[in-house]
């Protein structure tokens, strides 16, 4: 950990009742423990810790006396709980799969079932954002060690895109390590847990050593969240596979209207549009959404009974890619809004504006990218070649790009929108049938014209269709 930062630590747990009282090793640190989460705390001073078990770890009679999914985690946590040993964590509860058979009993049968891409993985990126804002986080730190299944696997790939999203919450590098401590080593009786506390290990045993250690190193920026932004269209505008009997209507629209065109304009570095759509977006609604679609799920996750004792835990509804469009969103709100330094509730589209100032604050998302960043500031130049004099000619009239090139107004562009297209991402947005600008104060402000927005909005969604360039 580097002096300054607010870490962030995650760790993959499975069932940690058998684990047993080993010497934890990370250079000239030594604590001994049940599992790894002393040694991350020494190694790494995290403001928080979360720590991800699976729902699978309930048994089968808190399975069925529960009332509701919420019982379920509330059981499992509580399980987890005993065994932290100090360790202040907050416990998150996430779907599994497995298939547990009384061997005493044929007749009582448990069975966990979920798609673990389609519900851990947008569940643990979505909660360990959540906590990375929550406390400020700048860096994240995840442990491995204990993980089981495919934990470690979806855990990795959860955190790297967290760590992304955060880069462009806050607009700066945002740090992720690794860890992982070697195998327990095989022939070694390790003391196991007492029976009168579980925290303190039976007396007798050997104590081995393991190594704990940093396995992968990454430093993200804001761009790298560009590698996400891509969505199957059919499912762009879903948040669930099912929301019946759930409030999510006014999810559709805010996907098509408002966080697909931003992601759109942020993996093109139209920054123009980004400004506009930042100062105007509800991000209270997506915020709303986002928890409202996790909340539609777990109500949909459910225990049923079978014949012959058969208990069964499964969920009637997956997320869609549009609920990681609505979390990517709202990172590069966060982002966007910061850099623009704008507070104030959001203002309605038709009446937004962007200062030169204002866009060139922007370019701070998009600097990971060479590319985009030389388009964007070759276009931002022609803005300001153009010179102060057609301005002050019309006072604060607004003008169009085309008007200020040409000296005269041209015909409303016809033809092919496809052609449309090419030449707005060309440009980074800045498509001279798109711009209006006038002078104010001394200050040059621009606006995307009212009739365009439609057609500029459809050619935002499509650029985070999986498969666009």
């Amino acid at each position: 950990m580097e002096r300054g930062e607010r870490v962030l630590g995650v760790a993959t747990w499975g069932d940690p009742r058998a684990w047993r009282y080993v010497e934890y090793v990370f250079g000239e640190k030594r604590v001994k423990a049940f599992s790894t989460l002393s040694i991350l705390c020494e190694v790494e001073r995290p403001v928080k810790v979360v720590v991800v078990v699976l729902d699978t770890l309930a048994d089968y009679n808190a399975v069925v006396e529960a009332k509701s999914y919420g019982d379920i985690e509330e059981r499992v946590g509580s399980y987890v709980k005993q065994y932290l040993c100090g360790g202040g964590a907050e416990i998150v509860v996430l779907p599994g799969i497995y298939e547990w058979r009384d061997r005493e009993r044929s007749d009582r049968r448990l069975s966990f079932e979920s798609d673990p891409r389609s519900e851990f993985l947008p569940l643990l990126t979505h909660a360990v954002f959540e906590k990375a804002l929550e406390v400020d986080a700048s860096s994240i730190a995840l442990d491995l060690s204990h993980g089981m299944n495919f934990m470690p696997s979806l855990a990795l790939r959860a955190t790297e895109e967290v760590a992304a999203a955060l880069a462009a919450a806050k607009v700066k590098q945002v740090k992720l390590r690794v860890y992982q401590s070697d195998p327990y080593p095989a022939g070694f009786q390790a003391p196991a847990r007492s029976r009168e506390d579980a925290c303190e290990p039976e007396k007798g045993g050997e104590l081995p050593s393991l190594r704990y250690n940093l396995i992968l190193e990454r430093a993200l920026e804001p761009w790298d969240l560009t590698r996400y932004i891509s969505y199957r269209e059919q499912q762009a505008l879903k948040v669930l596979t099912d929301t019946r009997g759930c409030d999510l209507d006014s999810a559709r629209c805010l996907l098509s209207e408002w966080a697909l065109p931003l992601l759109g304009a942020f993996r093109l570095g139209a920054l123009l549009q980004l400004a506009l759509l930042a100062k105007s977006a509800p991000l209270n609604e997506l915020e709303g959404v986002i928890e409202k679609a996790v909340e539609c799920w777990r109500s949909k996750r459910v225990a049923q009974s079978g014949e012959a004792g058969t208990l069964r835990v499964s969920s009637g509804t997956r997320f869609a890619a549009g609920f990681w469009a609505l979390v990517h969103a709202r990172a590069v709100l966060e982002g966007a809004r910061k850099l623009l330094g704008h507070t104030e509730e959001p203002i309605p589209l038709e009446g937004a504006t962007v200062t030169f100032d204002e866009l060139k604050r922007l370019r701070d998302l998009v600097k990971g990218s060479r590319v985009v960043s030389e388009l964007v500031n070759r276009e931002i130049s022609k803005l300001d070649d153009l010179g102060e004099q057609w301005l002050k000619l019309r006072g604060d009239e607004w003008v169009r790009r085309d008007v200020l090139q040409l000296g005269f107004a041209p015909e409303e562009s016809k033809g092919d929108e496809s052609v449309f297209k090419r030449d707005f991402i060309a440009h980074a947005g800045f498509h001279t049938d798109v711009i209006e600008v006038r002078l104010t104060e001394k200050m040059l402000e621009a606006r995307v014209r009212s009739e365009r927005w439609e057609l500029v909005k459809k050619v935002l969604r499509e650029v985070t269709q999986e498969g666009a360039t």
